[in-house]
């Protein structure tokens, strides 16, 4: 077996033992009575809500893509976010370690370049990064007026900032091209002799994508779209976590949704377990409780929503994404496009 399936599994098993401890403090016992309680048919419109969001999505990043390649499916174009999707759930990297295997299967299935797929998907990211900073900003703006902040939550506002404050300066080095890229790239060429002989052609793929990129982002119909789009995903996130308080009989105001939603985004942003396995949970039960849900019903809404979001995406993409053959859990599946 690879070293890294053994590291995942690794981290992997970390994760479980943090959401078992998390939940076992909480108390199983009230878990399994808040499940008991809960409405069902609420949690039917949860896991809709859910299906929603990974076809909202789909439809944004389809925009982006059928700019220069038309001939893709709205059905396969679900199918690929939903095993890029999975494989974000399985790597410890914020909303990103499933973009290889998108493009992997962009280039099997239509044989479509990885620079016009990466450009696709980087817009994508884009978007998505723009509505969760003002997400998150307005989850801390409310924090600080609604309430007193627990000291973690400084730590954690750190983190995201820093690792904001990097995205933030590439997608500005890509559009404006301040030949930042361009030197990093040179020098790696020159301390990498296996680079050496495909510099030419990097810097050509390069310049291809930023241009893509660039020219994508310009398009003004388009952008709005996604933004709209972008609204709509955030939208349905918050409607998810309403309704899924609401069936155990919890009325939980949009400000306080908001704010937990943003930490949760934060939360994500700390490269640790697979799909924050443990970190998320605990955090996000911590963050319900603050704003006032009892114990049982903050620990057993995250389980819920974790069953759907986490594992059963991570499944079902899985499964869908070895039936293409790609290695989900290997690093090595990067290498096949």
């Amino acid at each position: 077996m690879e070293k890294e399936v053994w590291e995942f599994f690794g981290l992997l098993t970390i994760g479980v033992i943090v959401v078992v401890t998390v939940f076992s403090i909480v108390g199983f016992d009230q878990i399994i009575n808040s499940i008991l309680e809960m409405n069902p048919y609420y949690y039917a419109v949860v896991i809709l809500l859910i299906i929603l969001s990974i076809v909202t999505w789909s439809i944004r990043w389809g925009i982006f893509l059928k700019r220069t390649h038309p001939e893709v499916t709205w059905r396969d174009l679900f199918k690929i976010q939903l095993v890029g999707q999975a494989m974000n759930n399985l790597t410890p990297v914020f909303k990103m370690g499933g973009e290889a295997g998108k493009l992997y299967l962009l280039k099997k299935k239509y044989d479509i370049e990885v620079k016009d797929g990466l450009a696709s998907i980087s817009i994508d990211l884009t978007l998505e990064f723009i509505v969760d900073i003002v997400l998150v900003m307005s989850a801390v703006v409310l924090l600080m007026i609604l309430t007193s902040p627990p000291a973690w939550i400084y730590f954690i506002l750190l983190i995201f900032a820093l690792v904001c404050s990097l995205i933030f300066f590439v997608i500005i080095e890509i559009y404006y091209d301040m030949k930042i890229m361009h030197n990093l790239l040179g020098f790696l060429c020159r301390k990498i002799k296996r680079l050496n002989k495909y510099e030419k052609n990097i810097f050509e793929k390069y310049e291809t994508f930023r241009r893509n990129f660039k020219d994508s982002l310009s398009d003004r119909k388009r952008f709005a779209q996604g933004m709209g789009l972008s609204i709509v995903r955030q939208s349905l996130t918050v409607a998810k976590f309403y309704v899924l308080l609401a069936a155990f009989g919890f009325n939980l105001g949009l400000a306080n949704i908001i704010i937990a939603i943003g930490l949760g985004v934060m939360l994500l942003m700390i490269p640790a377990t697979p799909g924050n396995l443990g970190i998320y949970e605990g955090g996000m039960v911590s963050v319900f409780i603050f704003v006032g849900v009892s114990p049982g019903v903050a620990a057993t809404a995250v389980f819920l929503d974790r069953l759907i979001w986490f594992w059963g995406v991570a499944i079902t993409g899985g499964l869908l994404g070895s039936k293409y053959g790609l290695e989900i859990i290997s690093k090595h599946a990067a290498k096949k496009f």
